[in-house]
């Protein structure tokens, strides 16, 4: 533990944050693990663009092991968000019928995060979203995922941020959001969205049962 530190998130990681998101979060992220051939394409020229433009926001956090070259261990990618993009988001995502099993994933997550209302709970103009937090395999329990929120939530307060929020889609991102000081404001079980057929669309293995707003003043 001794050599893992955390660090800002650096437009020049990109390269290795895509290879480590295609392994760690992909690979491992509960709704992605939903039974079926979905045929997800974890880094394009444009998912690159968006994701240096959020990198270069200076909000996102590394934990990088110091004994081994640097590697990334675990992430905490963060972006400033206010209420006019919760509206874009979830107008982008209904502007056409879902075809594909990540569209149906952003389509629901874009639809919790606006039922949610956690700009109108706190009564906040902006908040830090957490949109991302995963950790390598190889070092899972070691507190990595606590010791990078706590550290992403001082860096939201030093910045000025009256609010931090994740939509967490799994029970132990849930936990631990929970321990250290944030509450669920909006909870919606993943059985209960279904399809224009009536077909239960997201299936992730237990215990993962739903994804909840989870948020706090900072």
């Amino acid at each position: 533990m001794t050599s893992i530190t955390i660090r800002e998130l650096r437009a020049d990681d990109i390269d290795e944050f895509c290879r480590f998101l295609t392994v760690n979060f992909y690979g491992h992220e509960p709704v992605l693990q939903t039974p079926g051939d979905h045929k997800i394409v974890t880094d394009t020229p444009e998912k690159r663009e968006t994701r240096l433009a959020i990198i270069r926001q200076g909000l996102s956090l590394v934990a990088v092991d110091s004994s081994n070259e640097g590697r990334i261990v675990g992430i905490a990618y963060a972006e400033e968000m206010v209420p006019n993009d919760l509206e874009i988001n979830w107008n982008k995502v209904n502007e056409k019928k879902p075809k594909s099993f990540l569209d149906h994933v952003h389509l629901f997550l874009s639809g919790v995060e606006i039922r949610s209302k956690f700009f109108e709970r706190f009564e906040a103009s902006k908040a830090l979203f957490l949109n991302i937090l995963t950790v390598d395999a190889t070092v899972c329990n070691q507190g990595i995922g606590r010791r990078l929120v706590a550290a992403l939530i001082e860096l939201g307060r030093s910045k000025g941020f009256p609010l931090i929020a994740v939509s967490c889609t799994s029970l132990y991102s849930t936990r631990v959001m929970s321990a250290l000081g944030m509450s669920c404001v909006h909870s919606e079980n993943y059985l209960d969205f279904k399809d224009e057929d009536g077909n239960v669309v997201l299936k992730p293995p237990a215990p993962h049962t739903s994804v909840n707003l989870m948020a706090m003043k900072l």
